[in-house]
């Protein structure tokens, strides 16, 4: 016998314009969400809390949180694809994690002791991925396998815009941390809140247990090994990214010398332009990425092709940390991150093992967002020596992980 999950299957209806535009609007709001909270917000506190280790504290941070982002997006996405009710199975925890993400910013805002920004950034993580479990969930759910590349690339603008709201929030104008936490909470509820009136899911009110019989082999093993694949792909990528997320502002203030070549200007506005400069880049590259590959059928080219991108800024920013090395080592790292970023959600999407346990299997792949966060301060910190100024070593090694994801992904057999 052959269950459900295994014979049901995927999406054929198209969604409609409207309904990509609110996705995406969603997404830009989850990433707006994080994306400057963990790599300008968060490294600022842990300068002004601790200026004497604040890689340390940094990097103590990082690692809890990404703990309990782990353990949150698997219970959360567990517990969404077996949500029943009139609301359905996504929207009413979206709404939950959203007010959860409002109230932990004020945590991080009023955190005065190296505890209470860890108190801060867990609580985050935790809404955060009850959120953002349901709402990665809506892709794979709805999304028709030839329409995938195209709505990736969409929601793709995500990541980039993302970390172009850096900007707004290192602008002198807001001066401090709680003012930027404020701007910053209200462009996510402005982003998030359209999905939740518009998309009117549909409800969820029994769940079938049917099964049927089974004309040839089950495909699951098939399905895991694929599934395997780009798991271990994605997991290389995210570490690579991960330690640009994380150690940037550090390495453009103490191996660039970013105030030195630049007097007058803040690392963190240079950071944030230097962010807004490689936003173009990675939306060109993620929108070509999703439509050619949707065009051709392929994926796995393009992933091989940004791996290879993202290894070469890497390199760069190990080898010529003077300017304009760091700008020219963004562009390629813009560049392999937009590209890789859409057709992997459309790979992901598409290779997933079960229909009825989507976001439980995305929970599973969201581990290699949250597992590299938390070995990535521990490269970093390995890397950087004890004296934590190493930062060709850590480019380095980046590099070499971020090549080993593009390899990995040539294992996947359910698609080209």
């Amino acid at each position: 016998m052959q269950s459900v999950d295994d014979v049901e299957p995927a999406p054929a209806a198209r969604v409609a314009p409207r309904f990509i535009a609110v996705l995406t609007l969603a997404y830009v709001g989850a990433f707006i969400a994080f994306v400057p909270l963990l790599s300008l917000l968060t490294p600022m506190q842990a300068e002004a809390l601790a200026p004497a280790d604040k890689i340390g504290l940094l990097s103590l941070v990082s690692l809890w949180g990404a703990v309990t982002a782990s353990l949150t997006n698997l219970a959360a996405g567990w517990a969404s694809d077996r949500t029943l009710g009139r609301f359905g199975r996504r929207r009413p925890w979206i709404l939950c994690g959203l007010i959860g993400v409002l109230l932990a910013y004020g945590l991080i805002a009023r955190a005065s002791t190296p505890s209470g920004l860890l108190v801060g950034v867990m609580a985050f993580q935790f809404a955060f991925n009850l959120l953002f479990a349901p709402l990665h969930a809506i892709f794979a759910d709805l999304v028709p396998h030839e329409q995938k590349g195209q709505v990736a690339a969409f929601i793709g603008v995500a990541a980039p815009m993302g970390a172009a709201s850096g900007v707004l929030i290192a602008a002198p104008i807001l001066a401090d941390v709680p003012t930027r936490l404020m701007i910053l909470g209200l462009l996510v509820a402005i982003c998030i809140l359209p999905l939740l009136v518009v998309w009117k899911e549909r409800p969820v009110l029994a769940r079938s247990r049917e099964t049927t019989l089974a004309v040839t082999p089950s495909p699951r093993r098939g399905r895991n090994l694929d599934f395997g694949f780009v798991w271990a792909s994605r997991f290389c990528f995210q570490i690579s990214a991960s330690v640009i997320s994380a150690y940037m502002l550090f390495y453009l203030a103490d191996h660039a010398r970013y105030a030195e070549q630049f007097p007058g200007a803040t690392v963190e506005s240079g950071l944030a332009r230097l962010i807004a400069f490689s936003t173009l880049l990675t939306l060109l590259a993620g929108f070509a990425g999703g439509l050619i590959s949707d065009r051709f059928g392929r994926r796995k080219p393009f992933i091989l092709l940004a791996a290879a991108l993202l290894a070469g800024g890497l390199l760069i920013f190990a080898f010529y940390p003077q300017w304009p090395g760091p700008l020219l080592g963004y562009v390629f790292y813009g560049l392999g991150f937009g590209l890789y970023t859409t057709v992997d959600t459309a790979l992901v999407a598409q290779i997933l093992p079960s229909r009825r346990h989507t976001a439980r299997d995305l929970g599973v792949m969201n581990l290699t967002n949250t597992l590299p966060a938390i070995l990535a301060p521990v490269l970093a910190l390995a890397a950087l020596g004890p004296d934590r100024s190493d930062w060709p070593m850590l480019m380095i090694a980046s590099a070499g992980i971020a090549l080993l994801g593009g390899l990995a992904v040539t294992g996947v057999r359910r698609a080209r």
